[in-house]
């Protein structure tokens, strides 16, 4: 009897092994890990890079299969990240601060394959001589995601005090201090959700892979194709970001030294990014005094005190200098008592109807929105 149950048991162990063979063979289950470069932006001389690192490894079964199959198990054993600077001439690496486990450490989650340890947003920032950086995990459950940050400021005399906190925010951000010298640092993408590799361009286009993992050859064995680096790249928006804020910051002293208090010097450098054609042209209302109705348009009746007591900003502004274009909203278009005059030329406006009639003491004008493309 003992040799039947000790037989029975053999099977049971030996099919056992088989079916996780077979498992393990046709890849619904394994036990991987992974490592990924977050959120490279340059250091103040633009000879160092800082990014955040992330290494992970844990068991995963099931298939996973987007569309065709349910969500894969995994089981994370570790989660670690790190705080890091790279320099870009030696590649020596030095690791800034470390956060070994994560909410993800030791817990059972379920996705789908291209993201089987879940996926992480980071950002990476200098401040000053310090580096802020964050770290989002959004962590499936039902009826919906918990939250997990990680953000404090890492200083070279003091550690970040940062830990894993519950949040309500889900997205870390980008920072523009990828772009430096007029060389653009980005992370570009790898197995599972897990950037492969850091990676430089210049303004001429020259790639240099400055970090990869072991990943990185087998998944870019020819090099990074250009449409993957033009899917990273914001250097067209940085720098256009860069631009306004110096000519605006140029245009708004220039107007302050002409005599223009700061409010007016703001509302001035606007007016003359437009005319630059860094800024697209807002609408403008023009008036012009008639006789009659043209086209029979719409009439909207305005006595006169209302203007007096600040309704209509826009319109008197107009209706005092015929001819003149005018910044125009309908924020001014109120109810006056019972006098619902305001509401119903906001609501036609807000219609898209670009042409009107106010009436106004004893004259009559014929308000037009002019837009610019």
């Amino acid at each position: 009897m003992k040799l039947a149950y000790r037989i029975i048991a053999v099977l049971i162990i030996g099919g056992s092994l088989v079916l996780a063979a077979g498992a393990y063979a046709l890849g619904i289950a394994s036990y991987e890990r992974y490592s990924g470069y977050f959120a490279p932006v340059w250091d103040e001389a633009g000879k160092a890079i800082y990014y955040l690192q992330r290494d992970t490894s844990g068991f995963i079964w099931g298939m996973g299969w987007e569309h065709f199959t349910p969500p894969a198990s995994s089981y994370i054993t570790s989660d670690d990240f790190s705080l890091r600077r790279i320099d870009v001439q030696s590649g020596e690496v030095e690791i800034l601060q470390a956060w070994p486990g994560s909410p993800l450490s030791g817990r059972t989650t379920k996705h789908y394959r291209g993201r089987i340890f879940n996926g992480a947003s980071a950002r990476v920032e200098r401040d000053n001589g310090a580096v802020k950086f964050t770290v989002v995990l959004q962590i499936p459950k039902v009826p919906r995601s918990d939250i997990w940050a990680l953000s404090g400021t890492w200083r070279p005399d003091v550690p970040a005090a940062a830990s894993w906190q519950q949040t309500t925010y889900s997205s870390a951000g980008i920072s523009n201090q990828t772009l430096q010298n007029g060389v653009e640092v980005f992370w570009v993408r790898g197995r599972e959700s897990f950037p492969s590799a850091i990676v430089t361009v210049d303004s001429n286009g020259k790639q240099r892979v400055v970090l990869h993992n072991d990943d990185f050859d087998d998944i870019y064995p020819d090099g990074i194709p250009q449409r993957h680096i033009d899917e990273r790249s914001r250097r067209a928006s940085i720098e256009r970001s860069r631009l306004l804020k110096k000519t605006r910051a140029e245009l708004i002293a220039k107007h302050m030294a002409a005599g223009l208090r700061e409010g007016e010097a703001r509302l001035k450098s606007t007016e003359d990014m437009e005319e630059l054609g860094l800024l697209p042209k807002r609408p403008r209302l023009v008036a012009k005094t008639v006789s009659e109705n043209p086209d029979n348009l719409k009439v909207f009746d305005i006595p006169p005190d209302y203007f007096t007591v600040g309704l209509f900003t826009d319109i008197a502004a107009a209706i005092a200098d015929p001819g003149k274009l005018v910044d125009t909203s309908t924020g001014g278009y109120l109810k006056y008592y019972d006098d619902d005059v305001g509401p119903r030329l906001r609501a036609w406006r807000e219609a898209g109807n670009d042409r009107f009639i106010v009436r106004t003491g004893s004259k009559t004008y014929l308000l037009e929105v002019r837009r610019f493309k």
